[in-house]
């Protein structure tokens, strides 16, 4: 399997898994109930090409992964609004992405955001990246954190979590940040995919800082 070919490959895999919460068709996932309302509010809150430079495009929707094994039963949770638009970098693989998660009330969103650990994404991530990539390929965890989390907005969190992925020929180190922010019923997640180093802080620090400034209406550090 060539270079190019493998981070392809890669790169589908992980995009299909690697927000915190995951609308396929899982019975532990939330209930969707979407609202024309509440599902236009997401789209004003989520990542936008006008937000990104020169050289990323819209990614091509992806198929969801299969529910995550070990998931918690979210099923009494009633998620009202979700989007989830992704961007990929000249290079095919680099991707930045922005789910928006609109639940019924801010104690619906405040458990799931409880329930979304740092160990349930790594096991998730891994189990969708096995899956997306096949038995030809092999994914490990080669190391991860929880950073501080971003500020300007009511709760935040930061994941990182570092990939080994190996083919017969070739291994590649695979970083992917999880940044989430949330404000009373809704939870905004910024996710980054990139190869050997993450995503530069002056990349991933404007967007997150935008991303919490819509939550928070406009108004910056509220």
């Amino acid at each position: 399997m060539t270079r190019a070919v493998l981070l392809a490959a890669v790169a589908a895999a992980f995009a299909a898994g690697v927000a915190l919460a995951s609308a396929a068709k899982d019975p532990n996932a939330p209930t969707q109930r979407h609202t024309a309302a509440d599902t236009q509010l997401a789209k004003k809150l989520g990542l936008r090409r006008g937000d990104l430079g020169a050289g990323w495009a819209a990614a091509k929707p992806e198929k969801d992964s299969p529910p995550c094994k070990g998931s918690p039963d979210e099923s009494a949770l009633v998620q009202t609004g979700r989007v989830d638009p992704s961007f990929t970098w000249r290079d095919g693989v680099t991707t930045v992405g922005s789910e928006v998660d609109v639940f019924r009330s801010k104690r619906e969103a405040l458990k799931d955001w409880r329930l979304s650990t740092f160990a349930l994404t790594k096991t998730c991530l891994l189990q969708s990246a096995r899956v997306g990539l096949g038995k030809g390929v092999r994914v490990s965890i080669a190391g991860g954190a929880e950073l501080p989390p971003p500020k300007g907005a009511e709760r935040g969190l930061h994941y990182r979590l570092v990939f080994a992925v190996r083919s017969k020929a070739r291994t590649l180190s695979l970083v992917t940040d999880v940044i989430a922010v949330g404000r009373g019923r809704i939870t905004v997640v910024l996710h980054t995919l990139t190869v050997a180093r993450p995503l530069p802080g002056t990349v991933a620090g404007p967007l997150v800082a935008t991303l919490a400034d819509r939550l928070n209406g406009g108004r910056k550090g509220a």
